[in-house]
């Protein structure tokens, strides 16, 4: 959930205006677009994100994780690095097979 915040704090920061966001976490999708569970652990967070979300035109999507492998690769990324938040202005080359895979609409079968 973390993520998404940083993700919308980064679009605000860049004046995007209109963003759709995809997770493959139906949990958060749930609880960001549902009422405020006022004793859930998250709940700070998710007003925060809320608030992001009413101040410019953001759709949030859910995804299955076999559907978008380029988040997948970046949040194994993330999850074995020390770094808080790494953006990167270019694709890195690791990445640009995943891309062009998304772009084209290759399909992927579940495991």
């Amino acid at each position: 959930m973390y993520a998404i915040y940083q993700g919308l704090t980064l679009a605000k920061d860049l004046a995007i205006d209109e963003l759709v966001c995809y997770s493959y976490s139906l949990l958060c999708i749930n609880l960001i677009k549902g009422p405020i569970v006022k004793y859930h652990l998250y709940v700070v967070l998710i007003q925060d994100i809320k608030e992001l979300i009413s101040q410019s035109n953001v759709t949030l999507c859910h995804t299955l994780r076999e559907g978008n492998h380029c988040v997948d690769f970046l949040a194994k990324l993330g999850a074995s690095s020390d770094a808080d938040l790494l953006i990167y202005g270019t694709p890195s080359d690791d990445i640009l097979d995943l891309l062009r895979s998304d772009s084209s609409g290759a399909f992927f079968l579940r495991e």
